[in-house]
């Protein structure tokens, strides 16, 4: 075979083989639509403006409020009357930091020979807080007991209970009636007074 005829039988089959490459269909992505030749792509999809939503952050723990570095003095005046006689006055002085509690128990027993003795209780719990305003918001807890006269006759009381408990808003200072007890059966009344001084 001669070299010319080498070299067309290297050319034919070259063609064949470009032939055959060209006619080889593009399989087209999946979701999308084979383009003709020539046309304009497809215009790209708008993205939203807005970002996602970020996940709400996770609270955090509610931290317990610091109180001021101050003391406040709590004085309570209770004022006992039966009827007309003269008032018998009481007065408790409790000093606790602010937003904290301080509490005083006394304890007195009263005699008496045909009876066993009798406990007679006064216990005051009192918790300040300092406000902004410079007011005192102050929790009271006040159990008083108060026994009746010595001599005893049928249908006497022999002894009343006041149980107070008061949540209130008083100005730096200055003494307020905050409660009046009146005995169910009797003549005899209780007042308490209350005072809240700041210590600075």
């Amino acid at each position: 075979m001669t070299t010319r005829t080498l070299a067309l039988t290297a050319l034919l089959v070259a063609a064949a083989a470009g032939a055959a490459l060209a006619q080889t269909p593009t399989t087209p992505q999946p979701g999308t639509a084979p383009r003709a030749r020539g046309s304009a792509p497809p215009p790209a999809e708008p993205r939203s403006a807005t970002p996602p939503a970020a996940a709400p952050a996770a609270a955090a723990p509610e931290r317990r409020r610091e109180g001021q570095p101050v003391n406040i003095k709590v004085d309570l005046t209770l004022t006992d009357q039966r009827g007309g006689a003269q008032p018998i006055k009481r007065t408790v002085t409790v000093l606790a930091a602010d937003g904290y509690t301080g509490s005083i128990r006394t304890m007195s027993q009263v005699y008496d020979p045909t009876t066993p003795p009798m406990t007679v209780p006064l216990n005051v719990d009192a918790s300040p807080t300092l406000l902004a305003d410079g007011k005192v918001r102050l929790g009271i807890n006040l159990q008083y007991d108060w026994p009746g006269p010595a001599e005893r006759v049928r249908g006497q009381v022999v002894n009343t209970s006041l149980h107070d408990q008061l949540m209130l808003i008083l100005e730096n200072g200055k003494p307020t009636i905050v409660a009046q007890s009146a005995d169910p059966i009797g003549d005899r009344q209780v007042t308490v007074e209350v005072k809240a001084t700041v210590l600075r």
